[in-house]
């Protein structure tokens, strides 16, 4: 970002500030932002907008963007809402600058505890609804807390002043804090309580419900798009005969994994699976699982694998947490994850349902059912979804998804979906698992789906009754029959 506009930009600001000095807080392609400190006080923040097209240099020439945010800071200011007070606004031909009085000390709403966060980040919704005003941008990096713990609001520019709020505005706004907390509609109603003219409650709260599940699913495609870039999520690595995304925050001896892998492969050494597709083996901590070739335009399998189990994890849904992406120039690909140490569901419940007590089977049945539920109330489909792709530790107890090339989240998620995953999970578990504990795990299901239990239960049985049951067990594979 360093060039000529940008230069004179913060030559003719430290001008302006001579005693100051500068300290980068974040750097974008085209924007950047800076503090200005005096006697080891933060004084001011500074952020320039320095776009790097001829078509975005004539518009931020025309009219620059921190010009209109310097704006939106001075209206919201007037209407009452806590904001960081303009200093100045400086334009140096096609790059501008917008200087703001730091707000000091202050903290981060992700500081404080959640139930705090939720409340000032709804109260702060409530008010910019109540003074007309929409947001698109709102989330937890917007909102700083002053040392008297008064919410500021720190970026503007997706500010839209409205004559008139309608409910699809003050929706989508409550949505995205719903959205970042998991919100349910009783969470909600104090504070859709205190906006004004509300005519229908209910319906708010449907459209926020929706709109919320919609910006979920994008923010999960968006986190999972930057993945495949440097950023705080990955390291890249490129050797020429590979390109890597390498979970930032790790040790990883890449090369020294991949070879002790391939050694594992070739001696039958600590190796899962071994197939002509695929070959699993463990290697230290780590599970690493090689994938063939594929044809030349379509996806690595390794690429399908790391972009469901990112799926699974920004949905907070346990999975085996993903290290590594290997895409290597021959087209085949390599997959890298912490390895788990619990037992495959279909052997656990083989080798100790009858040591389990009847309070413990349906405590499990329960958990189990629960976080089926979650799954598909987020619409994710998990096509493979067995008792012997789930880990499972009866202590929590807690579940983890394994085999993610073929996860996916959905629009929307048909209950023939949903029922297939459901026939998968009932044919897959061994038949001494009762109809009891069978209907305690629908039932909880349900309670999170919306769904009828026992219908859900008619149909699940009905479709799984002309299908074999198959399961692993610690001697093998087994096949069992429901008239036997």
């Amino acid at each position: 970002m360093e060039n000529k506009a940008l230069r004179i930009m913060m030559e003719t600001i430290s001008s302006k500030y001579p005693d100051h000095t500068w300290e980068l807080v974040s750097e974008r392609s085209i924007r950047c932002i800076y503090r200005l400190l005096r006697n080891d006080s933060v004084e001011y923040y500074v952020k320039i907008y320095n776009p790097d097209t001829l078509l975005e240099k004539i518009r931020n020439f025309l009219s620059p963007r921190t010009l209109h945010e310097a704006y939106l800071l001075k209206q919201l200011q007037y209407s009452g809402i806590p904001v960081p007070e303009v200093k100045e606004h400086i334009h140096r031909k096609e790059a501008s600058a917008l200087i703001t009085r730091a707000i000091f000390p202050a903290k981060g709403l992700h500081e404080v505890e959640k139930d705090a966060q939720i409340r000032i980040m709804l109260g702060m919704c409530v008010d910019l609804i109540n003074h007309g005003y929409h947001f698109t941008d709102m989330h937890a990096g917007n909102i700083i807390l002053d040392e008297k713990d008064t919410p500021f609001l720190v970026d503007a520019y997706e500010i839209i002043p409205c004559r008139r709020i309608t409910p699809k505005n003050a929706a989508s706004l409550l949505a995205q804090a719903a959205n970042i907390y998991n919100l349910s509609g009783k969470d909600l109603d104090p504070y859709l309580s205190r906006i004004d003219a509300i005519a229908d409650p209910g319906k708010l709260k449907r459209r926020i419900r929706s709109l919320s599940q919609s910006f979920r699913n994008a923010r999960v495609k968006r986190w999972i798009r930057r993945s495949f870039r440097e950023g705080s999520f990955s390291c890249i690595r490129d050797n020429g005969s590979y390109l890597a995304m390498v979970r930032r925050g790790l040790t990883l001896d890449l090369d020294s994994v991949m070879n002790a892998h391939r050694a594992n492969i070739s001696l039958r050494n600590n190796v899962y699976k071994f197939q002509d597709k695929t070959q699993l083996s463990r290697v230290g901590d780590y599970c690493v699982k090689s994938y063939k070739e594929t044809a030349r335009l379509a996806t690595p399998y390794a690429k399908r694998s790391w972009k469901g189990a990112l799926t699974l994890l920004f949905n907070d849904i346990p999975v085996a947490d993903p290290v590594a992406l290997v895409l290597f120039r021959d087209r085949k690909s390599m997959l890298i994850t912490k390895a788990l140490d619990q037992p495959d569901l279909d052997v656990l419940i083989d080798s100790e349902y009858d040591r389990i007590s009847p309070d413990d089977r349906q405590r499990t049945a329960k958990a189990f059912g629960s976080l089926i539920g979650a799954l598909h109330k987020r619409k994710i489909y998990h096509a493979d979804l067995k008792a012997s792709n789930i880990k499972a530790d009866l202590s929590g107890p807690n579940f983890f998804f394994l085999d993610t090339d073929r996860v996916e989240q959905r629009r929307t998620l048909s209950r023939r979906k949903r029922l297939k995953n459901l026939v998968q999970i009932n044919t897959s578990i061994p038949l001494r698992v009762s109809r009891g504990d069978r209907m305690v795990f629908l039932e909880a299901y349900c309670a999170v789906t919306g769904d009828d239990p026992r219908d859900m239960f008619r149909r699940v049985w009905k479709l799984s009754s002309g299908q074999e049951v198959v399961y692993r067990t610690l001697a093998g594979d087994r096949v069992e029959r429901w008239d036997k």
